[in-house]
């Protein structure tokens, strides 16, 4: 497996990251995921353009490999050779001199690239298999979720208790209003609406959620981004989620409420997960 970092290509076993990179003392970097098919990558301007936002609201420099960035990826699709690639970008602050909140004028940044098979949405081949376990969780993450940052704990940190081994997912609440999943975001079908939280909460756009509103409005589809309360969930026919790497995948139970069952052709998610499979098909 291979790497790239700071300009060069280097395999996986031998990649070194200074203890002094501010990403590592203080999870002071940002990352994105982009996806590959076929060795295509999809929605990749829609990825660049939310890893600069991050970069620009963090302040940190944008490194001019960045520029290049896609002919990058191919060259490390290319060097890891699976079809289908899962392409994680991070880029941190740089390597101090010293330990200090403030960091040096003269830091260059952290640019380190790596990519792993991805592994087929399950739910494409076996569209009957039981959906996803999640838990409900009180949102402690920090109020700019817009920033696809590496400051990850409180994302981690439900999965790590003895009695979540079952968990798949974790859906955050601020007091009784829904934000979003710890690696997700999170779609809610009440009769014939599609509803899912609004930009203005504490979440982060994914890109996958954005091409799938836009897609569903496109189709006829009733789909509108509005606020969704815990009591909602009782009344929820369906809900799902979606991210870049899980594309689109049901959930089964939310805490103790398991969703109502319906005929495969009559669910949402399954209609949606269609759209996105012939998408694929024509731009990859």
């Amino acid at each position: 497996m291979w790497t790239y970092l700071n300009g060069e290509f280097i395999p996986k076993e031998e990649v070194r990251v200074s203890p002094f990179d501010r990403g590592f003392l203080f999870g002071d970097s940002v990352y994105e995921v982009i996806p590959s098919y076929n060795n295509k990558l999809f929605l990749f301007d829609e990825h660049l353009e939310r890893l600069k936002n991050s970069l620009s609201i963090t302040n940190i420099p944008i490194p001019d490999p960045l520029k290049d960035l896609h002919p990058l990826i191919m060259e490390l699709l290319k060097k890891n050779q699976f079809s289908n690639q899962a392409i994680y970008i991070q880029i941190t602050r740089g390597v101090d001199p010293v330990r200090s909140h403030v960091s040096a004028s003269t830091t260059i940044p952290t640019l380190f690239m790596s990519s792993a098979e991805l592994e087929i949405n399950p739910y494409r081949g076996s569209s009957h298999k039981e959906g996803l376990k999640v838990k409900l969780e009180e949102d402690i993450r920090w109020k700019r979720c817009d920033v696809k940052a590496t400051t990850l704990l409180p994302n981690i940190i439900p999965f790590h208790r003895e009695d979540e081994s079952d968990t798949d997912e974790i859906l955050f609440h601020d007091g009784e209003k829904i934000n979003e999943g710890s690696k997700s975001n999170f779609f809610f079908v009440f009769d014939d609406l599609i509803v899912t939280p609004p930009k203005e909460q504490n979440i982060l756009l994914g890109v996958t959620r954005n091409y799938i509103l836009k897609r569903l409005s496109e189709e006829g589809f009733k789909v509108f981004e509005k606020e969704v309360r815990i009591e909602d969930l009782n009344k929820a026919d369906e809900i799902w989620v979606t991210s870049s790497t899980k594309e689109i995948q049901p959930v089964h139970q939310v805490d103790n409420k398991v969703l109502p069952r319906k005929e495969l052709e009559e669910y949402y998610w399954h209609k949606t997960l269609k759209i996105l499979e012939e998408d694929l098909k024509s731009n990859c």
